[in-house]
């Protein structure tokens, strides 16, 4: 019998081969099995391998970026997100505003990228790296390049290191040619591009490549070569600047304008090739001449400011060090008044061009010409620091020869201009044209300005061969306001005012008086200003007009009329040993010779520290130590260091207001009468004295308020070389002060001085021995006179011929004037000479001020102010 399936079983099979046919979805299912990874991995070989090459690729990729990241090349460049290039230390007025001096020696001045202008990028990138955006760091494809070019020509044609890589070579690595460096240089630069920005790279070359003329950066490198800032650049310009890094000292206008004019075209035409620029931008920017206008790193400190910057430099070196003040940006906030130091600036120029006109000045000629120095190629963009506008009749500041022709000349003043003939050059021996020429930097007297119009109307001069100094302090901070070291800082370096040791002449009379005062005389004792004669040496002292004095007279008259012979006859009565002890007390660097012609002001002081002694008298008998800075911050704005008064008691506050008193009788009816012409001084409280040395080598003014001291100096630095007749203190230095003290009291408080106190119980108890003592050394002079007359001898002599012939010559003090280039520090000078005792029997010394004996002397003696 024939059997079959039935037809269910036919349709379970079809079923079976449709549910084959369909995608199947897998479901993990894990078991308890212990072998249940190793079934997987046999079920789902590839999947399993894909899985295990991901994770294993993605394990060595973390570790290769882990060692990375440890090498010394990444940390380096890590570094970099704290690192503080070499900034400008800054020195401000005492407003904290006015920078008035800087200090460098990589000149910097960082700006964002944002701040760069675009054709000072494109000019980069077309010169430097036209890949910039698209490499990683190291460019493939431009390396490629330059050494088919270079197998090429058969020589190295075109370099291959990108701007990344330039960045690395002048932050981390010398520029010596290995392959070690090369290295390492590649390590670094792939180390930059992972850790910043193409815009961050960028900016970072913006403000670390070197320029040459100390310049680094872009923006130091426009202010140096074109006095302009980096927004202010031309296209010319700019791709000047674009040439410049790679090889600054082969391309540097400043020694080849040739080599850089066609380094800057071809910077041009890269731009051009690159599109960055047109054809009519090409050939104008090609045609132009490159237009310089240097502007050195160390220029603000040559202007009117640079004695005062140049003392600040010394001071912070001398705390800081070398390094950090010319690396580290610090702020130092000083205490000069700008306003101040400009007007004393003003001042004492017109004294020294006073000075030479009253002596019949001769053209010198010898002036700077800055094309021939190539200082300038464009004269319209030339600065001086003198250029700051706002100018007065009668100053003195230097002018731009621009134009010359047979009957006149161009002259600028920055933005001021003026017209020259030859009225205005008429003393000098001719026209403008036989006296000066285009780019000559010369000397001009403001007649008349009109700083609306800025137009000036001025007048043909010259540096004096003179000098002369300035110092304004105030008296009870000790804050020195102004410092004038001589006419002008970019040309004579060397500071009268801190570096010169002069002969103080009857400057220094006001401590032989002081040192009466606490003896026990009053300004009104009644003094003996007849003849002296030292009983040991014989020698006798003249008054300015060559008298040996007369009569009796109040101690103040005597200070008023400045009598050497009182003066001398003090010190003796005093002791040369308490003389010296009273002005070792002032603080003056070198000590008073223990001999009588020391009051006549034979021993040498700087202006700077006689101006402060001078302070006592001013701040009741208190002295503070002068400075120059208030406080100094870091470039993050933390005070690294802030001022702390120095101070210590000289005087008693009785013997200050007594030695006010009789100088306030020097300026009222004394040497220093002509202040109380002034109608501005005249209605305040000034104090002073005149100074003037022998033979008219110095001339001296000091005087104060019950707030300020200001010193004054006249004289030929380095030399002891006569100032000519009658050029006495009240004529040669006093004027500065006047001109100066006029124009900066006013606004200011008319200050007076506190009322006088009580006499000192001490001094009150010696008044009656220094009575006596006067007596008697009277009565002792007079037996001397009347044994001299009796024997015939005439102890009064004239004092160079005094010296007796049985006796060896004396040597006389020193005279000798530090060399010009010299730069004493004024705490190095020793104290030696205080304590020793002088000969006991001295020959006729020649007194260093005050009178000279002869007829010839006499004829030369000035006004002993």
């Amino acid at each position: 019998m024939r059997s079959f399936r039935p037809q269910h079983s036919y349709q379970r099979m079809y079923g079976a081969v449709m549910e084959a046919r369909k995608p199947k979805t897998h479901t993990f299912k894990f078991t308890n099995s212990p072998n249940w990874f190793q079934d997987f991995f046999r079920r789902y070989t590839f999947l399993a391998l894909t899985v295990l090459s991901i994770v294993a690729g993605m394990m060595f990729g973390a570790t290769v970026a882990y060692q990375a990241s440890m090498t010394s090349e990444a940390q380096e460049v890590a570094g970099l997100a704290t690192f503080r290039p070499n900034l400008v230390t800054r020195v401000m007025a005492d407003d904290g505003k006015t920078v008035i001096g800087e200090f460098s020696v990589e000149r910097r001045i960082p700006v964002g990228y944002d701040d760069i202008p675009d054709h000072m990028k494109k000019a980069i990138w077309a010169i430097e790296d036209d890949r910039f955006f698209q490499h990683i760091g190291v460019d493939p494809i431009r390396i490629g390049m330059a050494a088919y070019k270079n197998i090429a020509l058969g020589r190295k044609a075109e370099g291959a290191s990108t701007l990344t890589q330039q960045l690395a070579r002048a932050l981390f690595l010398t520029p010596e040619k290995t392959y070690t460096r090369k290295v390492k240089e590649i390590l670094l630069t792939l180390q930059i591009e992972r850790y910043y920005t193409k815009e961050q790279i960028m900016e970072m070359y913006c403000n670390q490549i070197f320029l040459g003329g100390g310049a680094y950066g872009f923006e130091a490198g426009a202010q140096y070569y074109f006095s302009k800032t980096l927004k202010e650049l031309s296209l010319e310009e700019c791709a000047l600047l674009a040439g410049l890094p790679k090889a600054p000292s082969q391309y540097s206008p400043t020694r080849d304008e040739k080599a850089a004019s066609e380094r800057r075209n071809v910077v041009l035409m890269r731009m051009r090739q690159e599109g960055y620029i047109s054809d009519e931008e090409l050939n104008r920017a090609k045609q132009s001449r490159i237009n310089l206008n240097l502007n050195p790193q160390t220029g603000n400190n040559n202007s009117i400011y640079g004695y005062f910057v140049e003392e600040v430099r010394q001071e912070s070196e001398d705390t800081f060090g070398t390094q950090v003040t010319h690396t580290a940006g610090m702020n130092i906030y000083s205490t000069l008044d700008f306003k101040a130091q400009r007007e004393a600036v003003r001042a004492v120029r017109r004294g020294l061009h006073s000075y030479e006109d009253r002596h019949g000045k001769k053209w010198r000629g010898k002036l700077l010409n800055v094309l021939d120095s190539k200082i300038a190629n464009d004269l319209s963009h030339y600065t001086h620091p003198d250029w700051i506008g706002d100018y007065v009749a009668g100053e003195y500041i230097y002018g731009l020869i621009t134009n010359v022709t047979s009957s006149s000349a161009d002259v600028r003043f920055g933005d001021y201009k003026a017209a020259i003939t030859e009225a205005n050059t008429k003393w000098a021996g001719g026209p403008p044209a036989k006296l000066l020429r285009k780019g000559d930097l010369a000397v001009f007297k403001i007649v008349k300005p009109d700083n609306a119009k800025k137009t000036l109307e001025v007048n043909l001069d010259q540096l004096p061969s003179v000098d002369g100094a300035l110092t304004c302090l105030d008296s009870k901070t000790g804050e020195v306001k102004a410092m004038v070291g001589g006419y002008d800082f970019a040309t004579r370096k060397f500071n009268n005012a801190t570096q010169a040791e002069r002969q103080c002449g009857s400057a220094f009379k006001p401590f032989i008086y002081t040192a009466a005062i606490e003896y026990g005389f009053t300004p009104d004792t009644v003094v003996n200003a007849g003849p002296f004669v030292d009983p040991v040496t014989g020698w006798s002292p003249h008054n300015y007009d060559g008298s040996n004095g007369g009569g009796m007279l109040p101690l103040r008259s005597a200070l008023q009329q400045s009598l050497n012979v009182v003066a001398v006859r003090l010190l003796s009565i005093v002791g040369v040993d308490k003389g010296a002890e009273v002005v070792k007390r002032f603080g003056l660097p070198n000590p008073m010779k223990r001999v009588l012609p020391s009051a006549l002001g034979a021993t040498e002081e700087p202006l700077l520290d006689m101006t402060s002694a001078y302070s006592v008298f001013s701040n009741r008998g208190v002295r503070v130590k002068p400075h120059l800075i208030k406080r100094v911050t870091d470039a993050d704005g933390e005070v690294k260091q802030e001022w702390k008064e120095e101070s210590y008691k000289v005087l008693s506050p009785f013997v200050a207001s007594q030695m006010q008193d009789m100088m306030r009788g020097v300026v009222t009816g004394g040497t220093a009468g002509s202040v109380m012409s002034n109608k501005e001084l005249a209605k305040r409280m000034i104090c002073g004295k005149t100074g003037t040395v022998n033979d008219f080598t110095d001339a001296w003014f000091i005087g104060y308020t019950p707030s300020y001291t200001t010193g004054v100096w006249i004289g030929y630095p380095g030399l002891k070389k006569s100032l000519g007749n009658k050029e006495a203190g009240s004529v040669a230095a006093l004027p500065m002060w006047i001109q100066y003290m006029e124009k900066f009291l006013t606004g200011k408080p008319n200050d007076q001085f506190p009322k006088a106190p009580a006499p000192d119980r001490e001094i009150v108890a010696r008044r009656a021995e220094a009575e006596r003592a006067m007596k008697n050394a009277d009565a002792g002079e007079a037996a001397a006179q009347s044994t001299d007359d009796a024997s015939g001898k005439a102890k009064a002599a004239p004092q160079d011929d005094a010296t007796p012939k049985d006796k060896p010559p004396r040597v006389a003090p020193r005279l000798v004037e530090p060399e010009g280039g010299a730069n004493t520090r004024r705490d190095e000078r020793p104290y030696t000479d205080i304590d020793r005792p002088p000969p006991r029997r001295q020959n006729t010394p020649k007194p260093e001020a005050g009178g000279k004996g002869g007829d010839a002397a006499t004829k030369k003696r000035g006004k002993n102010g």
